[in-house]
């Protein structure tokens, strides 16, 4: 578990709702996290391509020129490609 500190402007939630209290206010927010994080580990997000280190991608990049150079890579239209990224990331 971990524990973070965040800041809330207590003047705005009790315009909002005057009758929620910080402690109320305190165990909703942690309700809200909980549920979040619940959702987030039910259905993760692919992880991006863009979640790479430099050396990590120079790595990427050399094993596909070894693979095009061997003759061993499949070509696809580039808009194909763009359809493919679109639909794994939810783009």
């Amino acid at each position: 578990m971990c524990t973070y500190s965040i800041t809330v402007d207590e003047q705005a939630i009790a315009k909002m709702h005057p009758s929620v209290s910080r402690e109320s206010f305190g165990l909703l927010l942690q309700r809200y996290v909980d549920e979040l994080v619940a959702e987030m580990t039910a259905h993760p997000v692919p992880l991006s391509p863009n979640a790479h280190s430099a050396e990590e991608m120079k790595s990427v990049v050399a094993q596909r020129i070894r693979e095009m150079e061997a003759g061993n890579a499949s070509y696809i239209d580039g808009e194909e490609g763009f359809a493919t990224i679109r639909a794994r990331y939810g783009l």
